[in-house]
């Protein structure tokens, strides 16, 4: 699998989403870095990865263009319908909570939840009135994941908490 090929694939769709290709790549490390996964599963881990927010901002338009739209780039990158067809059905459905997900869903899953928590996406969810966040973490399937995030919850507050206090103190 060439990563930076399906990146550049992908990257004008993703360019037009609030948090842009910066998300998908941090989606991305973020899996790469926490999450084993098996030598087998990687190439449809990581290429849903790259392409899961490929359909726009939305929700429903990740779900209703995205499968169209990896689709017809991994067929001009020349792979395989089974293939083409495993990643979209992760596409269509990465918001979905189902109880038994497949390794690659739930490694994408995860490493998505969790990417809410980093320093750059950390205060458009804050910001929003009742966000619960630990809801959020109690969506995450593993408890690598869970914990990870708990600890990046922890980080972010004390920044803003740090903030807070560097705000009041030069006033």
């Amino acid at each position: 699998m060439d990563a930076d090929k399906l990146f550049d694939l992908a990257k004008p769709y993703l360019d037009k989403n609030n948090f842009g290709v910066a998300h998908t790549r941090r989606v991305f490390n973020i899996a790469k870095q926490n999450f084993p996964v098996k030598p087998e599963l990687q190439e449809l881990t990581f290429t849903a990865i790259i392409f899961h927010d490929i359909g726009g901002s939305s929700i429903k338009d990740q779900y209703e263009k995205g499968p169209q739209i990896a689709s017809e780039l991994l067929k001009k990158a020349e792979y395989t319908d089974l293939f083409i067809k495993q990643v979209c059905e992760i596409i269509g459905t990465h918001h979905e909570h189902p109880d038994n997900p497949t390794e690659p869903f739930r490694t994408l899953y995860d490493s998505d939840k969790i990417v809410m928590f980093s320093e750059e996406e950390y205060p458009t969810y804050n910001s929003r009135l009742g966000f619960d966040w630990d809801k959020i973490v109690n969506l995450i399937y593993s408890q690598k994941g869970r914990t990870l995030a708990g600890e990046w919850l922890v980080q972010r507050r004390k920044e803003q908490t740090t903030q807070k206090k560097g705000v009041n103190h030069v006033l």
